[in-house]
């Protein structure tokens, strides 16, 4: 396999890791008695304390309500934030840092979720950039805890650290061998949840799974991110060894299913989302396995940019679903040759 093009550890089969914190100020209502002057002083103390401190230059505000629908999806696309943010987009903020490594979202289900974000296996240092804006909050701002069950939060499943890290992992060779299934039963075992790539709820697109941990009472952060690397590591491991042994059985049809791929990215006029999902698992395989070469970063990106949300954001207008597959199919024309080559 090619490592010229991974930039990031494990970035072969670990597209990013990400570590969220979920907070309450002590003084404040939880979600379910909030109103909107409550939801107010959430997003002005937060910005206070953020924008306010020696990091305060790299962050910028977003408030949920000035932004179209596409441009709030997009943000989600990119994994800036969550899904369950848009449910509360009246009331709701966000601030991120300039390089997109840290955001801290405002009146969601509980007031605040902090969320680290670094591309590859990199669970320990996204861990860090979270705690760190946790404790630089702390400081200003008593959260709502207790010593007995930790930190208190509006959903009983966060309540302790309040923490949910997961990694986002390419799995084609595994998919294809059948092997999902029994990865699924046995990181269940070790009080993990594997699930699409948006988190609960969502579907698996372009063989991308979410693995994050269940438990948050009972276990400390450091004993979250310790199981979770090293499942991540394991399956990291199967998931080459499959792409091998694909290989080794029969590398010419291996070669030719993943490529046909690329010439159908390269030169389709129409192109669906689920189809794009679908050829781009194949070309990042492909790239994996050193038979194109691409920055997989480069590669991931430009996926993320030709998801609907993102797509119309850079449009400047609403898509219909044709227009929309005809803009994404014209892009993968022009963007794709510039990233790959055989």
């Amino acid at each position: 396999m090619s490592g010229e093009f991974v930039e990031a550890p494990h970035q072969d089969v670990v597209l990013f890791s990400r570590v969220r914190l979920n907070r309450n100020y002590e003084d404040l209502p939880f979600s379910g008695k909030i109103t909107r002057e409550y939801a107010d002083e959430v997003v002005r103390r937060t910005a206070d304390a953020v924008l306010g401190s020696e990091q305060g230059h790299a962050y910028a505000m977003i408030k949920l309500a000035d932004l179209s629908e596409d441009a709030r999806s997009s943000l989600v696309e990119h994994h800036l934030i969550s899904y369950d943010l848009l449910r509360f987009a009246q009331r709701s903020a966000a601030l991120i840092s300039t390089g997109k490594t840290v955001t801290v979202m405002m009146g969601e289900e509980d007031h605040l979720r902090l969320q680290g974000l670094l591309p590859g296996l990199q669970l320990e240092r996204t861990a860090e950039l979270a705690l760190s804006m946790d404790e630089m909050l702390s400081e200003k701002y008593a959260f709502a805890f207790d010593s007995q069950w930790g930190f208190l939060t509006s959903s009983p499943a966060n309540v302790g650290t309040g923490m949910r890290a997961c990694v986002v992992m390419h799995l084609p060779a595994l998919t294809a061998a059948g092997q999902m299934g029994p990865i699924m039963q046995a990181v269940a075992k070790l009080g993990l949840t594997v699930r699409g790539l948006y988190g609960e709820g969502s579907e698996t697109l372009g063989n991308l799974y979410q693995m994050s941990n269940q438990a948050t009472l009972g276990r400390s952060e450091e004993d979250v991110i310790r199981s979770l690397l090293a499942a991540a590591g394991q399956i990291a491991g199967h998931e080459r060894a499959q792409r091998e042994q694909a290989e080794k059985q029969d590398m010419m049809k291996l070669q030719d299913t993943l490529l046909r791929s690329m010439g159908e990215m390269m030169y389709a006029r129409l192109m669906p989302v689920n189809e794009m999902m679908r050829r781009y698992s194949d070309v990042r395989y492909a790239a994996s396995m050193g038979y194109v070469h691409a920055s997989l970063a480069e590669l991931d990106n430009l996926i993320r940019e030709l998801q609907p949300g993102s797509l119309a954001v850079s449009a400047g207008k609403l898509l219909s679903s044709r227009e929309g597959e005809i803009l994404r199919a014209k892009l993968l024309r022009e963007k794709l040759p510039g990233l790959v080559a055989n």
